[in-house]
């Protein structure tokens, strides 16, 4: 019984550390779908040291960042409590090419209120059928792809999509399976953030180019 209390107590000391580490968790408004998707959290430190490096670079004069591994010594600030750790990196790279942009072209800090209108609704209790986020995290990631492809295209001409209105792809075959319905409200709501990302990231040329 000692050894068991030990092992809960390090274990909460460490996810406290995490937390403490991170006040993105306690991001009024924000927090819940960063607690739900290790894409979004790392969308979030990503999007703050691009934001930066690009109003730096602006500031300097210098020209801006086109490949991936321009980018030095940014702080990647995970932790294994986040969830996986390669789908934190992926929203990471997302946030970042898109803080990079919005810095340089001197628009405004835009990600709390994006993950704050993505977040609506959101209920915080885990699902029977998705007690660990798994599901939502992918509807998140694909909507996100799928929401900046179009958002980059020519037939879009807004940036602001609203995610109770996207249409889940896959959904029939989603809906179906354990876990199907939190799949599209990842889905819906990373669609909405992927599609102002891409609009607003064509002056740019879209994503970073990868390292070669």
């Amino acid at each position: 019984m000692a050894r068991l209390l030990l092992i809960l107590f390090l274990a909460a000391g460490v996810a406290g550390t995490a937390r403490s580490q991170d006040l993105h968790l306690s991001e009024s408004g924000s927090a819940v779908v960063l607690s739900h998707s290790a894409f979004a959290h790392g969308y979030r430190h990503g999007y703050e040291e691009g934001y930066h490096a690009g109003n730096t670079d602006v500031s300097l004069g210098t020209l801006a960042r086109r490949k991936s591994h321009d980018f030095h010594g940014l702080k990647l600030g995970y932790f294994s409590q986040f969830g996986p750790r390669k789908l934190f990196e992926r929203g990471f790279m997302a946030g970042l090419k898109a803080g990079y942009g919005d810095g340089y072209s001197g628009r405004m800090f835009r990600a709390v209120d994006m993950l704050r209108s993505v977040s609506a609704s959101l209920e915080e209790s885990h699902s029977a059928t998705d007690p660990q986020f798994a599901h939502f995290d992918d509807g998140f990631v694909s909507g996100y792809d799928e929401g900046f492809g179009r958002g980059a295209s020519d037939q879009s001409s807004t940036a602001q999509v609203d995610f109770h209105i996207v249409g889940c792809v896959n959904s029939q075959k989603e809906q179906n399976l354990p876990g199907g319905e939190s799949y599209c409200e990842g889905f819906r709501r990373g669609f909405a953030l992927g599609h102002a990302d891409g609009f607003l990231l064509r002056p740019e040329g879209g994503r970073l180019e990868a390292s070669k």
